[in-house]
């Protein structure tokens, strides 16, 4: 900000009549610079309470409410409106669906029409941060679970894969996700997340007891047998 006004103090020396029109656009340019920053540091406040709610959802420290999800709401769409070409912010107006798609039965059409919008959601913050995993798997996760499990959904996963399967969160997401749509998934993919799970368990020198988990739920043993080496 301090850039801003010392900017603005280089435009109010005295120039040439012959300037003044460079001047003039000038201030004006940068009185703009700076009222958009000032917005976008407000908008940047105002969403920290609504990320902070659904941390909380998450780590199940309070329960979820009608009330306080549709006030969350109310900030993320200003939010997304006072700065539309904020990823984060697209991001976390999608999250906030999912959370209310989770409060219904998996299937309904509210939960359906809920989730669809955070689909919105996600691929517009993916239009601003097209590298975003996070988003990326969050988005296939939506799909899968609105039955669109396609060829969009499909590339959503190798594009999570592809941009943070390090990343705990995603990997166990991609892991789920593959998992319990393995024979849908092209040989191709299948090979890809097959290598994920590899490089993360010689990463980690043991298997992570999520993929434990979800194998023996996916009935996948054998298959991450043999992608470990062992002998089925």
């Amino acid at each position: 900000m301090n850039r801003f006004f010392n900017s603005i103090s280089i435009f109010l020396k005295p120039h040439s009549k012959s300037k003044n029109i460079l001047l003039g656009g000038g201030i004006v340019f940068l009185i703009s610079a700076i009222y958009l920053a000032a917005s976008w540091g407000t908008t940047d406040v105002s969403v920290i309470k609504p990320r902070q709610l659904m941390m909380s959802w998450a780590d199940k420290k309070q329960p979820f409410t009608e009330k306080k999800w549709q006030a969350a709401l109310t900030v993320m769409e200003s939010a997304v409106e006072s700065n539309p070409n904020n990823a984060r912010n697209y991001f976390d107006l999608a999250r906030l669906y999912d959370w209310k798609a989770y409060q219904k039965p998996i299937w309904n059409k509210e939960t359906i029409s809920k989730r669809a919008k955070a689909i919105h959601y996600y691929k517009k913050a993916l239009e601003y941060r097209p590298t975003w995993s996070s988003a990326w798997i969050n988005l296939a996760m939506s799909q899968t679970l609105n039955m669109e499990f396609g060829d969009e959904a499909k590339a959503a996963l190798t594009n999570a894969m592809t941009y943070g399967a390090w990343e705990t969160g995603v990997f166990n997401k991609i892991v789920w996700l593959s998992l319990a749509n393995w024979d849908g998934l092209p040989v191709r993919l299948q090979e890809q997340v097959k290598s994920v799970i590899k490089r993360t368990v010689d990463k980690n020198g043991q298997v992570p007891r999520y993929v434990q988990q979800v194998a023996e739920h996916f009935e996948w043993q054998d298959e991450l047998k043999s992608v470990l080496g062992y002998e089925s």
